[in-house]
């Protein structure tokens, strides 16, 4: 069964048990993630709509940059279920594992969002449609 996270206008059904974390506030911007049971990751960051989608991943990929300077930056498709956005994929090595990372942003009428799913490489491929389905679920309440 799934669990329904409902807060301040946005909602989204995922698996019951990844578990939740909500910063609890409503300012912008702000975040929501959940985390699987053997690391899976995916968040969705919230700013404001007018907020630049081009320098909401570039300052992100920034950010991973100087905590792991192996990362391999690839442009993708930008376009998200009919939404249009900026989109990179990303890998780099912690400790042992290879991690892969997407970033995607999606503008809505209330927010520029920036998606953000990750997981070991080999596991990626397994848990991206379940990403998909957070992603969707949510954007369903944002539109």
């Amino acid at each position: 069964m799934p669990a329904t996270y409902d807060r301040s206008g946005i909602k989204f059904l995922y698996p019951d048990n990844w578990v939740l974390s909500d910063q609890g506030d409503t300012e912008l911007p702000r975040a929501i993630s959940l985390e699987e049971p053997d690391g899976a990751m995916w968040s969705a960051h919230l700013y404001p709509a007018e907020y630049d989608p081009d320098l909401l991943v570039k300052d992100t990929v920034v950010a991973l940059e100087e905590t792991y300077p192996d990362l391999e930056i690839t442009p993708t498709a930008k376009d998200f279920d009919h939404h249009d956005g900026t989109a990179v994929d990303a890998i780099f090595f912690c400790l042992d594992f290879l991690v892969r990372v997407k970033l995607q942003t999606i503008q809505t009428e209330g927010f520029q969002v920036l998606l953000w799913y990750q997981a070991e490489d080999r596991e990626f491929e397994k848990h991206e449609p379940v990403f998909h389905a957070v992603s969707t679920s949510m954007l369903q309440s944002l539109v």
